[in-house]
């Protein structure tokens, strides 16, 4: 069809004084992404356990901030938007963790992600869905900073690098109305026992 737009990725390469902030977005990457929000709200069985928002995991076990994620077969909806991300990631992943910001006044502090356990070479994808969250990037030496806005139905890729240098964070925003994030691993399959 002629009259499709096409979602083109942007790279972001941004080297500050002396880091590399290493990022692929990909600012309409779901063209599905109204009715992925509906299914997210509505069907997913979200967690309580921890303070600044709600939690879901699907796929492989997944052990994160203390709590423990037992296997758990993804949605098809779910699996959809990881296929998506795995399209454009160019590599699977068998780990989904949802994460459920009420408002604006749920947050996640700065962290950066591990990479224990996932495939080295793999990305981070976060996917996300509904109200427009700024993730803020700040180095580990707090000196340098950035900020970009994830758009609802949008992708962010992310590096092993990037988390070496950088933490990032989704801090309060009194404006702020719902969104999902729906963040995608590659974890390395275990050492078998044989």
């Amino acid at each position: 069809n002629a009259n499709r737009t096409r979602s083109v990725p942007v790279v972001f390469l941004v080297a500050m004084e002396t880091l590399v902030l290493d990022l692929v977005y990909v600012p309409a990457a779901f063209p599905t992404a109204d009715a992925d929000l509906v299914f997210l709200t509505a069907e997913v069985a979200w967690l309580d356990h921890l303070r600044a928002r709600q939690t879901a995991s699907f796929g492989v076990p997944y052990n994160y901030s203390g709590q423990q994620y037992a296997a758990r077969e993804m949605p098809p909806v779910i699996a959809a938007i990881g296929a998506r991300a795995a399209a454009l990631a160019g590599h699977p992943f068998n780990n989904c963790l949802c994460n459920r910001y009420e408002t604006g006044a749920n947050t996640m502090g700065f962290h950066a992600d591990s990479y224990d356990g996932l495939e080295p070479t793999s990305r981070i994808a976060i996917a996300s869905f509904g109200a427009a969250r700024t993730l803020v990037f700040r180095s580990h030496d707090k000196r340098e900073r950035g900020e970009l806005v994830l758009a609802h139905g949008s992708l962010l890729l992310m590096t092993r690098e990037t988390q070496r240098a950088w933490a990032h964070a989704i801090l309060r925003d009194a404006t702020a109305r719902l969104r999902i994030s729906a963040t995608f691993r590659s974890f390395a399959p275990a050492a078998s026992a044989s």
